[in-house]
C-alpha cells in the first residue's frame, strides 16, 4: 500500500503535527505499507524535501495562504498513492477566511477518483469557538459547509466516540469510525522528584493559559514555600508571542523552559510531581494527557466535556477542577499534592488502561480504513471491568 498523508509536521509545534508524525513513523515500519509521501507545511529550519527509503516529506503548503487547496490538489495528482489521508485540525491550514478553501482538498481528491480518509481532531459544533479565537457565527457557518464536504470522504476517523455519535445522530453519517488517540510513548514509571513540582506542558494561548497555574502555585507557596513550577512548550500558532507576554505578566522567570525536544520529554516529566492541563476550551482528544499518563504522572485537568469523554472512553483516571477557576485549581492541586497514595493509585490505574490500547491497534484500524470500502474496525480500548468514575474526583470550589 502507498499512502499520501496531508498533515502539518514537525518541527511545527502542534498536536496535529505530532499525531501525524507518529503515525507516519508507524506506517513506515509496517510491512503492509510500501511507501508514505507526506505533503507537509513549510516550517522554519526544515528542508523542502526529505526522504528515506520508505518516507518522503514534501513541504508544499504554508499556513494562511489562499492557494493551499490548489497546491494540494496538484501535489496529490502527481502522487501514485493508493489512498490519501488528511490529518486535519480545526485551524491547521490557518485562521484567515482564504485558508478555509484548503479544507475542500479532500473532496477534490475524492472527485478525482482517489480513495480518501479524513481524520477530524475537533468538531466545530462541539467546540467553544470564541475561546479558541475563532469567530463564533462566521466560524460555525463556514465549518458546517466544510464538514459536509469532508463527510464525502470514503472514511472519516474521529479520536473521540462522542464525535462519532454526534455525526451519526445530527448528520446521518455512516462512514465515521472512532479510533482512539495513540499513545506515542511506552509507559514509564520513575520516582517522583524530591521537590514538589507542578508541570504545565503544551502549546499555549488564551484557551490554554499557564498563568492560571502560576496564580494557583503562588497561592500555595504561602504554606509550601518550596513548591516549584515548570512551564514547557511553545506558542500556539494562532497566538504568536503569547508566552513572551505571559512570562512577563506572571513573572515566570526560571519557571519557563520554552520548547522541549521530544528526546528530552522523559526527563521533563520525571521532574514533575503533578501535571496540570489548564485548558479553558478543548480541541478534541489530548496528546498532553496521553503523554503525562504514559510517563507515569498524576494529571489534574480542567473539567471540559471532551476531556470527560476521553477519560470515560479510554478508562483514564484523572483529577478535575472547574475550568478557568484559579481558586478551584489551587484547592485541587493542594489535595493531590497532599495525597501520595492517591497519585500512586491514578498512575497504576492508567498503566493498566494504556496496556489495553497499544499503538498496533491504532495502526491496524487505520490500515483497514485505507484499504477497505466497508466499515472500519474500531480501535477503542478493550473491555475492562473497572469503572472510570470510581477513580475520579470533581472539585467544585
Amino acid at each position: 500500500m502507498r499512502i499520501c498523508a496531508v498533515t502539518s509536521f514537525p518541527p511545527t509545534v502542534t498536536g496535529v503535527a505530532d499525531y501525524g508524525a507518529f503515525l507516519v513513523e508507524q506506517f513506515a515500519r509496517d510491512p503492509r505499507v510500501e511507501h508514505v509521501t507526506v505533503l507537509a507545511d513549510r516550517a522554519r529550519g526544515a528542508a523542502e524535501r526529505e526522504a528515506t527509503r520508505r518516507v518522503e516529506i514534501l513541504r508544499v503548503w504554508e499556513r494562511d495562504r489562499a492557494n493551499i487547496g490548489i497546491t494540494l490538489d496538484r501535489a496529490i495528482a502527481r502522487s501514485d498513492a493508493d489512498v490519501v489521508w488528511f490529518n486535519l485540525g480545526l485551524t491547521m491550514f490557518g485562521t484567515r477566511p482564504s485558508a478555509v478553501t484548503a479544507m475542500i482538498a479532500p473532496l477534490a481528491a475524492r472527485l478525482r477518483g482517489r480513495r480518501t480518509v479524513v481524520t477530524l481532531h475537533e468538531l466545530p459544533a462541539m467546540a467553544d469557538l470564541a475561546t479558541l479565537g475563532i469567530g463564533r457565527v462566521r466560524g460555525r457557518l463556514a465549518s458546517a459547509i466544510v464538514l459536509r464536504a469532508l463527510l464525502r470522504a470514503d472514511s472519516v476517523v474521529v479520536t473521540l466516540d462522542r464525535y462519532r455519535e454526534h455525526l451519526a445522530r445530527r448528520m446521518g453519517a455512516r462512514n465515521v469510525t472512532h479510533v482512539a488517540h495513540p499513545v506515542s510513548e511506552r509507559f514509564e514509571r520513575v520516582d517522583e522528584p524530591a521537590e514538589e513540582t507542578v508541570l504545565v506542558f503544551g502549546t499555549f494561548g488564551p484557551h490554554k493559559d499557564p498563568g492560571l497555574v502560576a496564580r494557583a502555585v503562588a497561592h500555595l507557596r504561602a504554606t509550601r514555600p518550596g513548591l516549584r513550577l515548570v512551564v514547557a512548550g511553545a506558542d500556539n500558532p494562532r497566538y504568536p508571542g503569547f508566552m513572551d507576554r505571559c512570562r512577563t505578566v506572571h513573572d515566570l522567570g526560571g519557571s519557563w523552559r520554552g520548547y522541549v525536544p521530544r528526546a528530552e520529554l522523559p526527563a521533563l516529566f520525571a521532574g514533575a510531581t503533578v501535571v496540570v492541563v489548564p485548558a479553558r476550551a478543548s480541541t478534541g482528544s489530548s496528546g498532553v494527557i496521553h503523554r503525562a499518563v504514559a510517563h507515569g504522572r498524576a494529571v489534574l485537568v480542567s473539567d471540559l466535556p471532551d476531556f470527560r469523554a476521553l477519560a470515560r472512553e479510554e478508562d483514564l483516571a484523572l483529577e478535575w477542577y472547574r475550568a478557568g477557576d484559579a481558586a478551584a485549581l489551587s484547592d485541587a492541586l493542594r489535595g493531590l499534592l497532599d495525597d501520595r497514595s492517591r497519585r500512586d493509585s491514578l498512575v497504576r490505574h492508567n498503566h493498566r488502561s494504556l496496556d489495553r490500547l497499544p499503538p498496533r491497534r491504532t495502526v491496524d484500524a487505520y490500515l483497514a480504513a485505507f484499504g477497505n470500502r466497508g466499515r472500519v474496525p474500531s480501535a477503542a480500548p478493550e473491555p475492562h471491568s473497572s469503572r472510570v468514575l470510581a477513580a475520579e474526583t470533581v472539585i467544585d470550589a
